[in-house]
């Protein structure tokens, strides 16, 4: 697991170097991503913490064997190739996710989800302000598909190298003339900005994290260039924030 964990290191600060570079020179707005970097990192930190609990607590022996328990049929479907479970596995997940996320916009999951709406300015790094709870909703939707589908516990570490890139990605402040054409396929930086505006009629709108195809399918799906540089995010009240990190 050691070596596991250099490689998803390298791969995924390699990730990080080429979407800054790319926020540089091609972005979406212009702003001085210095002056949220510090807001950011003070309440990523506090946040990560948590997380790191959580994920030794969802990857616990006890957590996995239970799931297993419940899983029945996982054993049945050995003879699919292991790449084509794992595709399954995070279509599956994704779902979930989706559906988990809608949730979370309902008034009462709303607080759970509240700081990772507060960011002003939607960049890469962004992505990461999120609560204990949080963390916990969005990341179970894509354990327990991964269980389901017997995938090896060693290829784990692929798994989180996906959803960390995919986060970056969709939070990233990219202008690429491809963004409209993959949206109909996968969440784009400019389909996932629209669901930070702070606009009442698209509060509801581009919930998925992978693939878009979810909010196509339950019509919650935005797109629209005009939307770029409306006002995103709620304020953030320092006095809240020990309340929100946790999601309570």
């Amino acid at each position: 697991m050691f070596l596991e964990s250099i490689y998803q290191f390298v791969a995924i600060f390699i990730i990080v170097a080429l979407i800054h570079f790319y926020e540089s020179i091609s972005p979406l707005e212009k702003f001085k991503r210095i002056k949220n970097l510090k807001t950011d990192f003070i309440l990523i930190i506090f946040s990560s913490c948590l997380v790191l609990i959580i994920n030794n607590l969802l990857l616990s022996d006890i957590v996995l064997s239970t799931l297993n328990n419940f899983i029945s049929f996982r054993e049945k479907i050995n003879f699919i190739p292991l790449w084509i479970k794992f595709a399954l596995s995070l279509v599956v997940g994704d779902f979930g996710y989706y559906v988990f996320h809608r949730l979370m916009h309902k008034p009462y999951l709303w607080r759970a989800h509240q700081l990772h709406h507060s960011t002003k300015k939607i960049y890469w790094f962004s992505g990461l302000r999120t609560s204990l709870i949080n963390s916990l909703i969005v990341r179970l939707p894509y354990l327990i598909s991964f269980q389901m589908f017997n995938i090896p516990f060693e290829e784990f570490y692929i798994y989180g190298i996906i959803l960390v890139t995919v986060n970056f990605w969709v939070h990233s402040n990219i202008n690429t003339r491809f963004d409209k054409i993959l949206s109909f396929a996968i969440i784009t930086p400019r389909f996932h900005r629209i669901h930070h505006v702070n606009e009442k009629s698209l509060s509801g709108k581009n919930f998925g994290n992978i693939f878009s195809i979810w909010d196509f399918i339950f019509k919650t799906a935005e797109y629209n260039e005009k939307h770029d540089n409306l006002n995103k995010g709620e304020d953030l009240q320092w006095k809240k924030v020990p309340r929100q990190i946790i999601g309570i």
